[in-house]
């Protein structure tokens, strides 16, 4: 039997999960800390004054176990491939909501195969709640409300600023495999590079590359339209791992290889420093084409992608807890409207 407004954070020690812990006390909450590590966990919950909770994704009796007084599960545990499978099946278990901050095509795919026991069980399935793709996904939703009839929509994304390690090592896992794109309603998978075109952003047409972004999943379900791609500006480490991938294909995907890359993250810093999040800003734009070809463009200003990923979990959560939301699975805008990122800190949607 959940407890109405218990909730809980689980990957709580890493650089995300500690950020949104403290934007959860800043607004008056008190979300149980849990994690696989008791040691860290605990060491964090005595830092906070919060409660927590040790167990590990691997075990499902425990997993069951540690849900089923809580209302709500923010998983902030990537890759989200390893852990979203066991945890949205133990949710459904134990009639406990699950939200998580996953980018990760497969994981927003296997929620939405889940939805309808997801609704059996009055729970939401609701994956993304951070910067992947809060922003994105309610402004495909806004700009394709200014269409008739959308046919194609293409987002671009500018500004994502350093990753932490978690965020890192999803990117890495990608290594080895084409870009994904949504055609015909249908995800497929284009060459590794082989997208590009240019996107003008405020400061003049820029270069981008296509990405396998989570929008390619989420906002086909949030706004219908069949065509869906992705970019980000071609440069730094993105257009590195897309080379890698383009012209050493499998090798980036083996294991070892794999291995490695993971190693050398583990020597970056744990994320962005403060002051690097306060000055680092984002700017997504949307571009749907309607049935008669017209062409339509939204922009979205927005902080940085941490700091944005604090304040929608967590905002989320609450909602979710008041009652709102809905059931089965959802996407940020399905759920709370495509309005959901204007009550967010430094959020500014410009119709171009």
């Amino acid at each position: 039997m959940t407890s109405a407004g218990k909730w809980m954070i689980y990957g709580a020690t890493g650089y995300t999960g500690g950020l949104i812990a403290k934007k959860a006390i800043e607004l008056g909450e008190k979300p149980t800390l849990a994690g696989r590590n008791a040691e860290k966990v605990s060491a964090l919950a005595a830092e906070l004054g919060l409660p927590w909770a040790a167990f590990s994704i691997s075990d499902n009796d425990a997993v069951e176990a540690a849900l089923e007084d809580h209302a709500l599960v923010l998983s902030v545990a990537g890759p989200f491939s390893a852990t979203a499978n066991t945890m949205m099946n133990a949710c459904i278990k134990t009639g406990t909501h699950y939200l998580d901050v996953t980018g990760e095509i497969a994981v927003f795919e296997l929620a939405a195969s889940l939805g309808e026991h997801a609704k059996d069980a009055g729970v939401i399935l609701l994956p993304g709640v951070g910067f992947d793709v809060v922003p994105s996904d309610c402004l495909a939703a806004h700009t394709a409300a200014r269409a008739n009839t959308p046919t194609a929509l293409v987002i671009a994304i500018k500004g994502l600023g350093g990753p932490s390690r978690g965020t890192a090592k999803t990117a890495v896992e990608s290594l080895g495999g084409g870009t994904m794109v949504r055609k015909g309603g249908t995800i497929i998978s284009r060459r590794a590079g082989s997208l590009q075109r240019s996107f003008d952003t405020g400061v003049g047409e820029e270069p981008y590359i296509g990405v396998s972004w989570g929008d390619v999943s989420t906002a086909f379900y949030s706004t219908g339209i069949p065509d869906i791609e992705v970019y980000f500006p071609a440069e730094g480490p993105i257009k590195t791992m897309t080379t890698m991938s383009r012209f050493l294909g499998p090798v980036m995907g083996s294991r070892p290889v794999q291995s490695f890359l993971k190693k050398q993250i583990d020597k970056m810093p744990a994320g962005p420093t403060d002051d690097e999040r306060t000055r680092d800003t984002s700017i997504l734009l949307a571009e749907v084409t309607d049935s008669d070809g017209t062409t339509i463009r939204s922009l979205l200003e927005a902080p940085n992608g941490y700091t944005l990923t604090a304040e929608s979990a967590v905002m989320s959560a609450l909602k979710i807890l008041k009652g709102e939301g809905g059931t089965g699975f959802q996407t940020p805008s399905s759920a709370f409207g495509a309005d959901f990122t204007l009550g967010l800190a430094g959020c500014k949607i410009i119709d171009l």
